[in-house]
């Protein structure tokens, strides 16, 4: 496709340049060159040096809302941290325990979504929580001097 519209280019400034006839003579070679209908090739013609704005993509609407997301950070907090493949896995028995239990309080649409998740979310959705969990703070050793 990019050799047609670098042909396209080309013709396009002796097209806006030609006379009538030569015009003519312009579209029936592009016609003939990249067999697009003539009324495709005129088209192309004209629209060849017109720029065309990019509109930004709106942001998808979120699938886990904050209500998921926090129960998945108390299922978490249940566990020994499991990376997300581990407990994407325990999910499915996990959740319907914590919510028979009373420790999840979660409506049945909130609690398929939680169980559905993949681990590349959880993973994705958990990292907050986890670098609150990384202990900081100053080091014991000493410096070293010569």
């Amino acid at each position: 496709m990019s050799q047609r519209k670098a042909v396209t280019v080309v013709k396009a400034r002796a097209y806006a340049r030609g006379t009538r006839s030569e015009k003519t003579r312009i579209l029936s070679e592009l016609v003939e060159l990249t067999g697009w209908n003539r009324n495709y090739a005129r088209r192309a013609l004209r629209l060849a040096f017109e720029l065309w704005p990019v509109r930004a993509r709106s942001a998808p609407l979120p699938v886990y809302g904050p209500r998921v997301v926090a129960a998945l950070v108390c299922v978490l907090g249940g566990v020994a941290s499991p990376a997300g493949k581990r407990l994407a896995s325990m999910l499915p028995v996990l959740v319907p325990l914590l919510r028979r239990d009373g420790e999840l309080v979660l409506t049945d649409e909130e609690a398929a979504l939680l169980m559905r998740m993949s681990a590349a979310t959880i993973d994705r959705r958990l990292a907050p929580e986890r670098s609150r969990l990384v202990v900081r703070g100053r080091s014991h050793t000493k410096p070293v001097r010569c």
